[in-house]
């Protein structure tokens, strides 16, 4: 052989060599190293949750289909990775109103795509439904219109879980059926569907005054705190959650009146990994269960709302949930004994309950099926809560801490109960511990911990978690007002589904506001830079609610003999006329200098504007429209022009007035 072959020989061995060695590695491993980086994407995850108690007429009202949409919400944002902003709740919508909300999450996901980063969507639903949709308020929505809804968002990963009576029709043409849970893990590096019922498509989905809530939404939220956390790796998996919520449903059904009531569901995803629902790492705080502590545990928060509810065996060993900064009662039902312990946790702490910290319970505070126990007192009257016949039925029966339920309460200072289906009337304040039903009136603190359904008169200060009815009073502050009107100096309230009026009022989500000045979290304020016929030049600030808005305006027109300084206020109201497409209506009132020195008298300009207006982005509407002005000045001022530009259809003068009136137009840009 010839040196030169055995050089090439051994040249192609090299390359042979280096081809094993390398290009495998090169070409095989960039599909894995594609799936990490989509499994390790950041995340974007929106929520879209609907309750709705009112299922229309021939229909049972429902108690808590908002309460367990606020449960699950307080999850998402605690631990569930969505942000506040990504958080959207509807309380009793239309069908229009749902399908706007649709609209407007898949819009929001189409402006804000970047590059690697994965959505999801979670929608849920409590309400009424039958086997054929959603019944929002006598209306219906089929389960095709809703499957459409939902698998038209532009997102990796949708999740859709209705908590309603024969809700397992939305999933039966897809294969679901009523079964044990699933077991299979499902991804989050995937794409495709997961569908999730309470109940199966002939089966009643049921909810209890004990748990304030459903069933399956109580134990999904409690599985989602930690209940459901198997292989103890700090993170609900969502295959974790429906198993716990299925089992723990299952169980409380079978001997209900309601019969038994099986979860159902559709699983559609390709992908690996688990799909964390949320993550137990670095909650507001943690309360751990410790491994000795066996039975049935229940655990309320401070105000007797069950915060969580599970079945503890010797196998378990420790479960931690993740749970508000509070006081909380943990009672453990043993069968044949009740042991009880209270803790406090603080923010960013965890705290350990062991056994030997349980003592014996001396009445039970709930009982088993059916509304909580309390001790009845259809008439108070007294001084203070110890003065009072309140205060004599808990000594009566030798609980302190008794939860009294008053049909009347009158006070000549303050007054306490835990429930109130009636009126509760005090001179300095009148003060609820759970819900109350009716009329609460004080000259100083109307104050319910619960759910107000009526009317709260505190003369200084009103205070409910949440509100059907309304609150009037110099300052008033909601958590949630579900239907009804807040009306006072200053209104505030976290997510307000009805109409806020004050010189001030402030809210994260708001449906309709009226104020001077009407701020909400959700809305923004908004810059405005326009043109009109009496100024040349405006600069605005819009505050907006969902339906209404507040507008402030500071205007100058340099030109001719309509020259002028202008600043307005003005209240209004915005119509959704098509996807973008809008019309506001609204009254500016404004004050009127003329000249540029601002040194003249000053006259007043009323204006009716109609805007219609379009929508290109999240901050860029362009709008324009007809106006309807009325300007007034005193008559003896007679060098006074009106403002902007000169003409007018009706010029009067009556009792020292001057009285000018004339159409006009308005066009600008909002960011």
């Amino acid at each position: 052989m010839l040196p030169f072959d055995r050089h090439l020989l051994r040249l192609l061995a090299i390359c042979l060599a280096w081809f094993i060695a390398f290009a495998p590695a090169r070409l095989w491993a960039q599909p894995a190293d594609d799936e990490a980086a989509a499994a390790t994407a950041p995340v974007r995850r929106l929520a879209l949750l609907i309750g709705a108690n009112d299922g229309g007429s021939g229909r049972v009202r429902l108690h808590y289909a908002n309460s367990d949409a606020d449960a699950l919400a307080k999850v998402l944002r605690d631990i569930g990775g969505v942000r506040a902003t990504d958080l959207i709740q509807l309380r009793d919508p239309t069908p229009d109103e749902l399908e706007a909300a649709f609209d407007g999450i898949s819009r929001r996901l189409r402006d804000s795509a970047s590059e690697g980063e994965r959505t999801q969507l979670l929608f849920y639903y409590s309400g009424h439904s039958d086997e054929k949709g959603l019944l929002l308020g006598g209306e219906r929505v089929d389960y095709a219109v809703l499957r459409k809804h939902v698998q038209s968002v532009p997102a990796d990963v949708r999740i859709a879980i209705l908590d309603s009576c024969a809700s397992g029709a939305f999933t039966r043409s897809k294969g679901g059926t009523k079964r044990p849970p699933f077991l299979a893990g499902t991804p989050s590096a995937v794409a495709g569907h997961a569908f999730l019922t309470s109940s199966s498509a002939d089966e009643a989905a049921q909810e209890s005054d004990r748990i304030g809530g459903s069933f399956f939404t109580h134990f999904l939220t409690t599985g989602l705190r930690g209940a459901a956390d198997f292989d103890r790796d700090r993170h609900v998996t969502l295959t974790e959650a429906y198993r716990f919520a299925f089992e723990e449903t299952l169980a409380h059904t079978e001997s209900s009146r309601g019969g038994a009531q099986h979860a159902a569901y559709d699983i559609q995803l390709a992908g690996s990994g688990d799909l964390v629902m949320t993550d137990l790492r670095k909650p507001s705080a943690t309360l751990v269960i410790a491994a000795d502590v066996v039975g049935r545990l229940s655990v309320r928060d401070q105000a007797g709302r069950l915060a969580a509810e599970l079945v503890k065996t010797k196998k378990t060993g420790p479960i931690s949930l993740a749970v508000e900064p509070g006081k909380y009662q943990i009672l453990v039902d043993q069968g044949d004994s009740r042991r009880r312990a209270d803790v406090e946790i603080g923010r960013g702490k965890t705290v350990l309950v062991v056994a030997m910290q349980f003592r014996q319970a001396a009445i039970e505070p709930t009982t088993s099926r059916g509304a909580p126990a309390y001790i009845e007192v259809p008439f108070d009257i007294g001084l203070i809560p110890p003065a009072s016949l309140n205060g004599r039925a808990g000594r009566l029966a030798r609980l302190p801490d008794a939860r009294i339920r008053n049909r009347a309460s009158l006070s000549f200072l303050w007054n306490n109960a835990a429930r109130v289906d009636g009126v509760s009337l005090a001179l300095a304040a009148s003060i609820v511990g759970e819900d109350l039903h009716g009329v609460q009136a004080s000259f100083g603190l109307a104050l319910t911990r619960g759910e107000a359904q009526g009317v709260q008169l505190g003369m200084a200060f009103n205070r409910a978690r949440s509100l059907v009815g309304a609150q009037l009073g110099l300052v008033n502050h909601v958590d949630r007002l579900h239907k009804g009107a807040q009306i006072g100096l200053f209104s505030v309230a976290d997510d307000a589904n009805g109409v806020q009026v004050g010189l001030v009022t402030y809210a994260r989500r708001a449906k309709a506001a009226v104020g001077l000045l009407t701020i909400t979290k959700e809305g923004s304020v908004h810059p405005e830079i326009s043109t009109s016929d009496i100024a040349a030049f405006n600069l605005g600030l819009r505050l907006p609610a969902r339906l209404t808005y507040s507008l402030i305006n500071i205007g100058v027109h340099p030109f001719g003999g309509g020259a002028s300084w202008q600043f307005g206020l003005g209240l209004g109201g915005h119509i959704e006329l098509a996807r973008g497409a809008f019309l506001d209506i609204d009254v500016m009132s404004s004050a009127i200098a003329q000249g540029m020195r601002v040194r003249r008298a000053f006259g007043g300009l009323v204006q009716l504007r109609l805007l219609f207006g379009y929508r290109f982005f999240d901050r860029l509407s362009a709008f324009a429209g007809p106006t309807f002005s009325m300007f007034a000045n005193d008559a003896r001022q007679t060098e006074f022009s009106r403002p902007g530009y000169d003409y007018v259809v009706y010029d009067t003068t009556r009792a020292g007035t001057r009285l000018r009136l004339w159409p006009g137009f308005a066009a600008g840009l909002r960011f």
